[in-house]
């Protein structure tokens, strides 16, 4: 019973790595998770991708998790949406991208620090024209994301139900949900400098500083305490090394640890150099995606939840094995896309 009880605690873990859920709360990679950003969805940043189009790049970013259940299906006016780019390998922002929308919904995409800064202004729901190539879009968009939650809750939060992961009545929850999307799609070689290698991060502001940042899936969801959220958001990329290590280590010494088999020290302090700085890595010359390359990037039909789950249960150590591989949703409830903005349109 005691190594059962284990095994559903580490189910937990791993899939809030991406889910991100509580009892009485429901999100998906990286929603609603400091107190900052709880009072208001559009400046929750949910996911982030990155991936090339043959040489373009395209950058996602999605907000307003449930768009239109849980919160509005806009942007906040005059509030700044920011891709930043880290060109050089130093972590700190060396090109940024920023949104904003007006009050009469009018969106501007401005190249900070650019002699000329505004790129593109038009409406949303419509692909904008990028100054120098390319194209913006900001509307309402299915979300992306694609997990069996009610299994999740079942099998793992207790909630009374008998859904069990790969019992053969797989359901993506998040089928028919929808999300406030951001979708850049730029030529890379706008973006590179001295390799074909960038760093890319999205973050909201307001005139205090940083609300929400994100790179890789769910970090600040389970591997920073509650109490220290709003301060890992508030730090750059250039930082996290030196500011989160220790918490990233003795949190996936704890969590691995509860099937009996965990990760080492040097193990966990391995994975931690792999997931800090929380930023998505991406090679513009290459179209391999998060789960088919060492963390490039992320695709849209990536099942990022079957990677998170084989790395926090034991897939990247020498003493245990994954408990679990997969939640069997392996694909998105709609098809995404072949041509911009790629996600799929709203329900």
């Amino acid at each position: 019973m005691k190594k059962i009880r284990n095994i559903v605690i580490l189910l937990f873990v791993a899939a809030a790595m991406l889910v991100g859920l509580s009892a009485t709360t429901i999100g998906a990679a990286d929603h609603l998770d400091a107190p900052l950003i709880q009072a208001d969805g559009r400046t929750d940043i949910n996911d982030l991708y990155a991936f090339t189009n043959g040489d373009n790049t395209v950058m996602v970013m999605t907000v307003n998790p449930l768009a239109g259940v849980l919160n509005g299906t806009t942007l906040r006016p005059n509030s700044p949406y920011e891709f930043v780019i880290d060109n050089d390998g130093d972590y700190e922002e060396d090109m940024v991208y920023r949104v904003q929308a007006s009050s009469n919904g009018t969106i501007t995409l401005f190249d900070v620090g650019a002699v000329t800064p505004r790129i593109a202004r038009g409406a949303t729901e419509a692909n904008i024209p990028v100054s120098g190539g390319g194209s913006l879009y900001v509307g309402l968009r299915d979300d992306p994301f694609f997990f069996d939650l009610v299994a999740f809750q079942d099998q793992v939060l207790g909630a009374g139900g008998n859904r069990a992961f790969c019992d053969g009545n797989e359901n993506d929850f998040f089928a028919g949900a929808n999300v406030t999307a951001i979708v850049l799609e730029i030529p890379s070689e706008h973006l590179t400098a001295d390799s074909d290698t960038v760093n890319i991060w999205a973050r909201t502001t307001d005139r205090t500083g940083t609300i929400d940042r994100m790179g890789k899936p769910a970090l600040n969801t389970v591997l920073i305490p509650s109490g220290s959220k709003d301060a890992y958001n508030a730090t750059t990329p250039a930082g996290d090394v030196a500011e989160w290590s220790d918490e990233f280590q003795a949190s996936l010494l704890a969590l691995s640890g509860l099937d009996g088999s965990g990760y080492t020290e040097a193990e966990a302090e391995f994975i931690t150099s792999l997931l800090l700085p929380d930023v998505l890595t991406l090679d513009t010359s290459s179209d391999a995606g998060f789960t088919t390359a060492p963390l490039n990037g992320r695709q849209l039909a990536e099942d990022v939840i079957d990677f998170e789950l084989f790395v926090v249960t034991g897939g990247l150590g020498a003493n245990g094995s994954p408990v679990l591989t997969s939640d069997c949703v392996d694909a998105n409830d709609v098809p995404f896309l072949a041509t911009f903005p790629y996600l799929a349109p709203a329900h």
